[in-house]
């Protein structure tokens, strides 16, 4: 054993000293946007890329502008000679490349440690995981990842995962010692592209449609789920036909030992056009069905597999009751540093009732507006942001809640759920490896109160709402939300975005009934690869 891990110590540092770039359709790890020098280059008025569907494939981006030299950019050329150096600030841990296969190892972790102020209360994390990446061949890709994790997470986020038992995007939870928690999760997939018109994918994962920092149309907030994804790309098409399993964990089947959660379907479908390259404009429509209910087994329905096809007409015909959502997504590139994007989807609506303004109950809708500006002043690596999103109550809810618009206990849109407005300020700068972050997140939502579902929780039947006529969003109790973010961070490694980190937290929760505060300065050392979201009510 010795003389192996001998072995292994002196083969590495060889094996390490270029940094392969694989050319096979892997998703890239850098779209949660934490650098800025990607997301310029995808949204510059030279790509015409689709920068609506994430996560984002490595050999699209590489055909939009040059990935390679972006990447290359935060290298630190003094460290490419020396071994060890080369290995901790600019390269994988573990490289395999050969002709016709290759893989790459490294490690997943965050080990952080903070205080919140206001209510006198530690907190910690500590997280150990690991990605592998890989290629065979030209066109085969495939990606693996897993995450163990025990927290003590900020009061906000220990309630929340007490009251649903699952982690915000991370999954069922397990209590840890007095007041902390423990979980795990795990990601995988295997990427095909038989041609340049098409990319099969088949894995366990999230996806988030849209340019802003929330979907109203499907986000990557709640949990992994198994799915089956085929893209066809030609002329200035993108087309998406997206197969998801999804879990209902307040509905359980009977049996012995731990519970079986009751499973959902979903086809979705989203095409993007982009008849120019400053311009994008995108349709989507999705359907959810329950696998089971008291009847039968109903389990996949073949009736929705055809990738062509409008699926309104399609469950009107099977005299069903399944929950169909369409939308639209919209990006225009004004000039090189200046984007307008928004979004508008919608459950059910009636145009003589919505233009009538009398708030009918039924008009369930939400819609987003915002603009983005790269290197606004002439300060290249400077992003501005600011978004606008408002989700109508009910909205996402159906008649049967197994066929709600959610995934393991958390919605598939916006964290927020429904009846909710919210206004998001974002501002990042990055210096060489040195990055600056600011988040401010203002929403206002209607709270269920003495019991009537005023229409902010999915989870409850949309047959409950009390009034037909005079809803407004924001209506029950109506509660605030301040939150501030800002953080500095050092980037160690680009490769897996290894960065140091101290952030500061400033949250605020208030209605008439209640002020909760939050003061909470943190550090670290971790890989941020994921994007994990607790600014939300």
């Amino acid at each position: 054993m010795k003389k192996i891990l001998l072995y292994i110590f002196y083969l590495l540092p060889s094996a390490l000293c270029l940094q392969p770039v694989f050319s096979q359709p892997l998703i890239s790890i850098y779209e949660n946007n934490t650098l800025v020098s990607f997301s310029k280059h995808i949204y510059s008025t030279d790509s015409g890329f689709h920068s609506s569907i994430r996560p984002y494939m490595v050999n699209e981006m590489k055909k939009a502008f040059d990935y390679d030299s972006v990447l290359n950019s935060y290298t630190i050329a003094r460290f490419a000679d020396r071994k060890a150096l080369n290995i901790i600030f600019n390269r994988n841990l573990l490289v395999m490349k050969k002709k016709n296969y290759g893989f790459t190892i490294d490690p997943l972790f965050e080990f952080g440690t903070g205080y919140d102020f206001a209510n006198k209360r530690s907190q910690w994390t500590n997280t150990r995981g690991l990605i592998l990446q890989g290629y065979l061949g030209d066109n085969f890709a495939f990606s693996t990842s897993f995450y163990e994790t025990q927290t003590k997470a900020p009061l906000w986020i220990y309630d929340y995962a007490i009251r649903r038992n699952t982690m915000p995007g991370q999954g069922r939870i397990k209590t840890f010692g007095k007041d902390a928690l423990d979980y795990a999760n795990a990601s995988g997939y295997i990427s095909w592209s038989p041609s340049t018109f098409f990319n099969f994918q088949l894995g366990h994962g999230k996806q988030f449609w849209g340019d802003g920092y929330r979907s109203v149309i499907l986000s990557d907030f709640s949990l992994y789920h198994p799915y089956f994804m085929v893209t066809t790309n030609f002329w200035k098409i993108k087309y998406v036909n997206l197969f998801s399993q999804f879990s209902h964990p307040d509905e359980e089947w009977e049996t012995a030992g731990d519970p079986v959660y009751k499973k959902k379907f979903s086809t979705m479908h989203y095409l993007s056009f982009a008849p120019g390259k400053r311009f994008n404009i995108s349709l989507f429509e999705s359907i959810i069905w329950q696998m089971s209910d008291s009847a039968f087994h109903r389990g996949f329905d073949m009736n929705y597999l055809n990738p062509v096809i409008f699926y309104r007409p399609v469950e009107f015909n099977l005299g069903s009751g399944d929950n169909i959502t369409m939308g639209l997504n919209l990006r225009y590139t004004v000039t090189r540093s200046l984007t307008l994007y928004g979004q508008f989807v919608f459950d059910e609506m009636r145009i003589r009732e919505l233009t009538s303004g009398n708030g009918w109950a039924g008009n369930k809708f939400a819609w987003q507006a915002g603009i983005k500006s790269f290197d606004p002043f002439g300060i290249e690596n400077l992003f501005l942001q600011a978004e606008f999103n408002l989700v109508r109550p009910y909205m996402y809810t159906h008649v049967t809640t197994l066929q709600n618009y959610s995934h393991a206990r958390e919605p598939l849109a916006h964290p927020n759920g429904a009846n909710t407005k919210e206004a998001v300020i974002i501002a990042r700068y990055n210096y060489k490896r040195l990055c600056f972050d600011l988040k401010y997140v203002w929403s206002g939502s209607g709270l269920d109160s003495s019991r009537i579902n005023f229409g902010k929780n999915i989870f409850r039947s949309y047959y409950e709402h009390p009034f037909e006529y005079g809803n407004k969003t924001g209506q029950g109790l109506f509660t605030t939300l301040d939150q501030l973010d800002i953080s500095l961070s050092y980037l160690v490694n680009p490769v897996t975005n290894m960065n140091l980190f101290v952030t500061a937290t400033l949250r605020r929760e208030e209605n008439y009934k209640i002020k909760n505060s939050y003061s909470i300065v943190s550090f670290g050392f971790k890989t941020s690869l994921r994007n994990l979201y607790y600014d939300f009510l």
